[in-house]
C-alpha cells in the first residue's frame, strides 16, 4: 500500500468512525481522497517545476487540457501513484519548454495548421478509440461507453472553440500568451488522446517499469 492509500484509508476510517457509515460507503471517501490527495499532489509539483522552468503557465494549462479530456477518454494508467505523478510532470514540462522555448515562435500560419493537424487526428482518435477502461476500473455498460465517447468528442469541441477564442484574440492583440494557450490546448487534448492507443501505452508500461520507485 503506497503512501497516498494509507493516508487515504486513515481519512476513510476516521470519516466513518464520525460519521457511522457503512463499508461501501467508507469505500467512496477512500477512493474520493486518494483522487484528492493524488490531484493537489501532482498540481503543487507542476506548479513547483514549473516555476523553476518558468513555464508555469503553460504546464498548468498543458496538464488541465489533459485531466478534462482523460476524465471521459480514459487512457495510460500507471503503476502506482509516485510513478504516475512522475511520468506526469516530466512529460507535462517537457512539452511545456518545447511550446514556451520554439514552437510558440512559428509564425500564425504554420501554428494553423499545427493546431488544425492536432485536432483531426485527436478527433481520429477519441472516436475510434475513446474510452480506454484500466483492468482496476472497467467499463461494463455500452450505455456508459457511449456516455463517455459523447462526452470526449464534446470536450473537445469546446476546446477548439477556446483555441480558435485565443487565436483571434492573439492575431488583435500580439499578445503570445494567447498562441500559449493555443498550443497548451492543443498539444494537452493530442498526447491525452494518444494514451489511448497501443504503441503510446506500451511506451508509457515501458517507462513505468523502469522506474526504481
Amino acid at each position: 500500500m503506497s503512501v497516498v492509500e494509507k493516508i487515504a484509508a486513515n481519512i476513510g476510517k476516521k470519516t466513518r468512525n464520525i460519521l457511522d457509515f457503512d463499508d461501501d460507503t467508507e469505500e467512496v471517501v477512500i477512493y474520493g481522497a486518494i483522487n484528492l490527495i493524488q490531484t493537489s499532489v501532482s498540481f503543487l509539483l507542476i506548479m513547483a517545476i514549473g516555476l523553476i522552468f518558468d513555464v508555469l503557465y503553460e504546464s498548468l494549462l498543458f496538464t488541465i487540457s489533459i485531466s478534462i479530456l482523460k476524465k471521459y477518454s480514459g487512457g495510460a494508467h500507471a503503476s502506482s501513484s509516485g510513478r504516475c505523478l512522475f511520468i506526469g510532470n516530466a512529460i507535462s514540462v517537457s512539452f511545456s519548454l518545447v511550446i514556451s522555448k520554439i514552437l510558440c515562435k512559428r509564425n500564425i500560419w504554420e501554428i494553423m495548421v499545427i493546431g488544425i493537424l492536432c485536432i483531426v487526428i485527436t478527433l481520429f482518435i477519441i472516436i475510434k478509440k475513446a474510452p480506454v477502461d484500466s483492468e482496476n476500473k472497467p467499463i461494463t455498460s455500452d450505455k456508459m461507453r457511449k456516455r463517455l465517447k459523447r462526452n470526449s468528442i464534446i470536450t473537445i469541441i469546446i476546446c477548439s472553440i477556446v483555441m480558435v477564442i485565443a487565436l483571434l484574440i492573439f492575431i488583435a492583440s500580439s499578445n503570445i500568451v494567447y498562441i500559449k494557450t493555443f498550443e497548451c490546448i492543443c498539444f494537452g487534448i493530442l498526447w491525452q488522446s494518444l494514451t489511448l492507443v497501443k504503441p503510446t501505452i506500451k511506451f508509457l508500461h515501458k517507462i513505468d517499469s523502469l522506474l526504481p520507485f
